[in-house]
């Protein structure tokens, strides 16, 4: 039997293979395009699934969602706090020089206490957990790092000299860790003996550390986090300080706070929002389907009825058709699966991922199975039971069923298909805009033409001869140190002055930098002045910005005002007008600068305007080449790395334009096939219409009237769907865009005319077609 139906359904399909192919293909595009985003979803979902019991790994995080906390912290944790099993520091990720011989090359990292590689459960290859880090210079490194730096030979035992300075022996070799983990590094160092030669780091108040760790199972993370506030609260006297523990299991998906310290949705959203976007194509291509077999059900009028007349029962006529469609999603789901293999480069391009498609692996196949079998089902299941209920005495006395419902029905559904794809094309829209209104926010500094050169080596102690060679060249207008980009301030402490309200604890963020810094970031002073050349008495002053200022004073006039950081005096020499970092979303935050005194940061490179930047950058090398031998030449822009920060929303942007398209693609296969067989169905009327005098023009607007309507009736639709999500979305954005109702009004007459030019070409076809062949037999 089950040969039978499915010899007979090739059958049917063949007969009508024009629009089974329109079907085909348009259920195909959406089976691929869904499969993507989930693969896509899927591994945003699995990250950090490899390690070991996650759901006991923890990072320590403030009330506003900081994970820097002072070094002290991770040892009185483990000395005062029972239910914890293993914690370390670590300093962010940081970029040294490995050199080998002649081999020299930039490799990421952190300096970690030894119980880093308990928390995360490292795997080794060479040497032994148990004694990879006993020694100040112990070297871990990473299969990866290993290979790049001594090939296929062991690594073990291995000197690697580390920013030309000091040697340290390779400890261990451990396992890469896989693309799709928040712990991300290829070399670990002891972080013994960092704090020894950096006092700060044993100073309460300087947030400079994260700190990581394992929970005993049996502990309970509400008493360990008021114990942990406890703690910091009796060693820094702030009552209010706010911290807790913030599960490894949520680091990647929900990684984000608000001002108050209230968990945000982060990345979860673009899951969420991508899931919705995949189903949603998903039901655009079942959609077509569902359309194009009620809109041929009068031509399978008669088979139905007379298998009903030798005894099929509305059961097995409702398997027959249910089968069709299953066997249709069969055939889209292969040629989905070419699709997929196809166009996975491209996609994995697009999201900057490495997603892989394995047919062999359970998951991937029974995920595949289960689309084609829920479009199967979901595809089949109205038309299986609106041609299963045909009266058989009707039909074959030559009248035609009533199509009244069925054709609401049908409406109704090209009503949704267009709703979606308008209401994606709006989004996109609006997500561009809103970026691109961020992107043109006055930062409060130039990020153009600004070259930055990371500090290494005796780039510090040869910083005035650099200085004097590259203002040599002519293509360079000022120089400026700094410890970090001003992008990303992420040191943060605590002060005091004259009048403070004692309950009051202002989060301050501060950054190192000299007195080239403020005038090449185009920064303007509102009051006082700028760093002294060469540091000459300043190493006891700040300056500070507007926001900082009015916590000082009402007025904002704060310079020459004196602040109290751990008990010492700081004279503020200058106040800056306020600029953004950290979030480009939010207004400007409390900040400070020291004089800097440091041999690591960077080196920001003004150049002159009109300057050829390619040309000014390959001088920049030069000079560097000459003055800091034996250190790869690094540089980036300020611009670009600002642009970095719409990573995300970049990605919503790209993937929802894409998907944008392919939802009106599909929903024009539909409408396409809709619209070939109400031109059919009516081409004895056209006929009629065109003997009677009626023009081509008329006939064609006669045809597209109908669709005409359904897609104003879309737009109207959309139009309130798309303002509700994108309020919704810009509401998360303290600075954000307008909706504008031109946006609404070009996605809509944009729909229409792709409506238009779809219908049109079977429109014109009917209409210019003989009315003598139509009406032959009348």
């Amino acid at each position: 039997m089950i040969k039978n139906y499915f010899t007979i359904a090739l059958r049917n399909l063949w007969r009508t293979r024009g629009y089974s192919a329109l079907n085909v293909f348009g259920l195909a595009v959406g089976i691929a395009a869904a499969s993507l985003i989930f693969l896509w979803i899927a591994d945003e979902m699995g990250y950090d699934n490899h390690f070991l019991d996650k759901e006991h790994i923890y990072i320590t995080k403030s009330k506003q969602g900081g994970d820097a906390h002072s070094g002290l912290l991770g040892p009185a944790m483990k000395a005062d706090i029972p239910g914890i099993k293993h914690v370390a520091r670590a300093n962010w990720r940081g970029s040294y020089l490995f050199t080998v011989g002649d081999n020299g090359i930039y490799q990421n990292g952190h300096i970690a206490d030894p119980e880093f590689m308990d928390i995360f459960s490292l795997e080794f290859v060479e040497g032994s957990k148990a004694t990879a880090m006993d020694s100040p210079n112990d070297l871990v490194i990473s299969q990866s790092a290993a290979k790049r730096l001594f090939g296929d030979v062991p690594a073990l035992g291995k000197s690697v000299r580390v920013n030309g300075k000091e040697d340290y022996m390779v400890s261990g070799v451990v396992k890469d860790l896989p693309t799709n983990s928040t712990i991300q590094f290829d070399w670990l160092v002891p972080f013994e003996t960092f704090e020894k030669e950096n006092a700060w780091v044993r100073d309460w108040r300087n947030a400079v550390v994260m700190t990581y760790v394992r929970l005993e199972p049996t502990a309970a993370i509400a008493d360990v986090n008021r114990m942990l506030n406890d703690l910091v609260s009796r060693k820094t006297g702030n009552a209010d300080a706010g911290n807790f523990l913030y599960p490894m299991e949520r680091w990647r998906l929900y990684n984000s706070f608000d001002e108050e310290g209230n968990e945000q949705e982060g990345r979860m959203k673009y899951v969420r929002l991508f899931s919705l976007i995949a189903w949603v194509v998903l039901v655009i291509a079942c959609i077509n389907f569902m359309n194009l077999a009620t809109a041929r059900s009068e031509k399978r009028a008669k088979e139905v009825s007379m298998r009903k007349v030798v005894g099929a029962s509305k059961v097995s006529l409702i398997g027959r058709f249910l089968g069709e469609s299953i066997i249709l999603a069969a055939i889209a789901g292969l040629l989905a699966i070419g699709l997929i293999f196809l166009t996975i480069g491209a996609f994995n391009s697009l999201v900057e991922k490495e997603l892989v498609v394995d047919l062999l692996k359970p998951s991937h196949r029974y995920f595949l199975i289960s689309i084609v079998l829920a479009c199967g089902i979901l595809s089949g299941i109205y038309p299986a039971f609106y041609l299963s209920a045909f009266n058989p005495i009707t039909t074959l006395k030559g009248a035609k069923q009533n199509v009244g419902a069925t054709g609401f029905i049908r409406r109704g559904l090209v009503i949704l298909q267009y709703t979606a794809s308008i209401t994606l094309i709006i989004c996109t829209v609006v997500i561009f805009q809103q970026i691109q209104h961020v992107k043109g926010r006055d930062l409060g500094f130039e990020r153009s033409q600004v070259v930055t050169v990371p500090l290494r080596g005796e780039m510090t102690k040869r910083y005035d001869a650099i200085k004097q060679q590259l203002m040599a060249t002519g293509n360079v207008e000022s120089i400026g140190l700094s410890s970090g980009s001003v992008l990303h301030i992420g040191v943060r402490t605590g002060m005091d002055w004259a009048g403070k309200d004692p309950n009051e604890q202002v989060t301050l963020y501060y950054q190192w930098a000299d007195d080239g810094f403020i005038p090449t970031m185009g920064m303007e002073l509102a009051d006082g002045r700028n760093f002294r050349p060469g540091m000459l008495g300043d190493s006891s002053s700040i300056i500070i910005n507007e926001a900082f200022a009015k916590h000082i004073s009402p007025d904002g006039k704060a310079a020459g005002k004196t602040v109290y950081w751990d008990g010492d005096p700081y004279l503020v020499a200058g106040v800056v007008k306020d600029f953004i970092y950290n979030d480009v979303y939010a207004p400007a935050a409390p900040v400070f600068f020291r004089p800097f005194n440091l041999s690591g940061g960077l080196l920001n490179i003004k150049t002159s305007v009109g300057a050829d930047l390619p040309k000014t950058v390959s001088q920049i090398e030069e000079i560097m080449k000459v003055n800091n031998p034996g250190y790869p030449f690094e540089y980036g822009f300020l611009d670009e790395q600002f642009n970095e920060i719409f990573k995300s929303e970049m990605l919503i942007q790209k993937l929802a334009g894409v998907f944008a398209m392919l939802s009106i693609i599909i929903s024009c296969l539909g409408l396409f096939g809709l619209a070939a067989f109400t031109a059919e169905r009516r081409t004895k009327e056209m006929g009629i219409r065109k003997v009677l005098g009626a023009s081509v023009a008329s006939l064609v607007g006669l045809l597209n009237r109908e669709f005409v309507v359904l897609v104003l009736i879309s737009c109207t639709v959309a139009f309130s769907v798309a303002w509700w999500v994108m309020s919704d979305w810009l509401g998360n954005y303290q600075y954000r865009t307008d909706l504008h109702w031109w946006v609404f009004g070009l996605a809509g007459v944009g729909a229409l005319l792709i409506a238009l030019v779809t219908v049109s070409s079977q429109a014109v076809r009917a209409a210019l077609a003989n009315p003598v062949e139509s009406l032959r037999d009348e």
